[in-house]
């Protein structure tokens, strides 16, 4: 294989990854999972059209339908996850709504993964340039761009896009010994400051809901980088925000354990399971698969904590953690599916402990 081919293969294993990522966050409903930050987009974009683009958002949070703009060339782009129909003529409306059609000439939309088969009926305003074939790419589209790039310029793409992966954090240089002391050290302390000590009557109780053992029911989880608290920190619809109120559920081997709300999955004979999309699924009254509800289980690891304060803030009155948000933008080294555990005082052979479904069972049920 040569550099070329080599190079090419680093970038479509890249898209690839960043896609199945996207869609596998998506449909757990927690947030958009725009995972490439439009600093990396931009760049990427340059290198493939040679424009000169540059990323607008600093320059006027949350610019009206546009992320990107190259005054130059009279490009603006967009950056979403979202492949509907609906968001590219919302976007075109907020395009035509604030004049942005007299100051650029052709507006591009980037779907971060794969977009639909088509976009019939758009609809447009002043005879403006917008073909849905030409306008909205995906990351096939862009393959199909880089495959005929210089060699040069694929190495500087494939360079932009690995070094997107590599966690956006500084990481520690204590060794490992060190770590693991500071994790022990930091799960007892807050073992002790975020846990009740119960009557042992309540143990049991406890042993199958374990969020009663906590002194609050919820905390804020904050990034050690925000500094919007405590208003909206203005994030593009459905991405993770810098901060948010999240409920307690337990401590595991690793960290500290949240629970959400989750939506329905199937399970066929085989035990494979697959999460339906609550915008409606086909999927969800066929016979042949048993539908269950369930709740997100949020895996915040003691190495992603930085610290707490377990005084309660003046404004929703729970204690804080702060933590990086080192994986993929998220403060979760893992998200699970599954049933909460309950207690039924009445019949405890009734009650259940927390079940979580099989990652390595989850494949795509048609």
């Amino acid at each position: 294989m040569n550099k070329r081919e080599l190079e090419l293969k680093i970038i479509s294993n890249e898209f690839a990854k960043w896609q199945v990522q996207i869609e596998n966050l998506t449909s757990l409903n927690l947030y958009d999972a725009n995972l490439f930050s439009e600093n990396s987009i931009c760049d990427i974009l340059n290198a493939i059209f040679d424009y000169q683009l540059k990323n607008v958002n600093p320059i006027i949070k949350n610019h009206p339908s546009i992320d990107l703009a190259d005054n130059y060339n009279k490009i603006a782009v967009q950056v979403t996850s979202t492949k509907s129909k609906k968001k590219v003529q919302s976007t075109l409306d907020k395009f035509f709504e604030n004049n942005l059609n007299k100051q650029y000439d052709e507006l591009f939309i980037i779907i971060l993964g794969g977009k639909q088969k088509s976009y019939l009926n758009i609809q447009l305003q002043n005879d403006f340039n917008f073909n849905a074939d030409q306008h909205i790419l995906d990351f096939k589209d862009l393959l199909k761009f880089i495959n005929i790039l210089p060699t040069e310029r694929i190495e500087k793409i494939a360079k932009l896009l690995e070094q997107e992966t590599i966690p956006k954090r500084k990481k520690r240089t204590e060794s490992n010994a060190a770590k693991v002391k500071r994790n022990l050290a930091l799960k007892k302390r807050m073992k002790k400051d975020f846990l009740r000590k119960l009557p042992r009557e309540h143990w049991r109780y406890a042993m199958y809901e374990p969020y009663y053992r906590f002194k609050y029911y919820n905390v804020i989880i904050r990034s050690v980088d925000d500094t919007s608290f405590p208003n909206g920190d203005e994030t593009e619809s459905g991405n993770i925000s810098s901060w948010f109120k999240g409920e307690f559920w337990d401590f595991y081997d690793n960290g500290l354990e949240l629970v959400s709300n989750g939506y329905y999955a199937i399970f066929d004979k085989n035990g494979s399971w697959d999460i339906l999309d609550w915008k409606g699924d086909e999927r969800e009254n066929n016979p042949i698969y048993k539908k269950v509800s369930f709740h997100s289980f949020l895996r915040i690891p003691y190495d992603f904590i930085v610290d707490y304060d377990m005084e309660p803030d003046n404004y929703i009155g729970v204690p804080t953690i702060y933590v990086e948000y080192a994986k993929d933008g998220m403060p979760y080294e893992e998200i699970l599916c599954g049933i909460m555990g309950h207690y039924n005082k009445e019949d405890e052979s009734k009650s259940r402990l927390t079940y979580y479904f099989d990652n390595e069972k989850r494949k795509k049920l048609k």
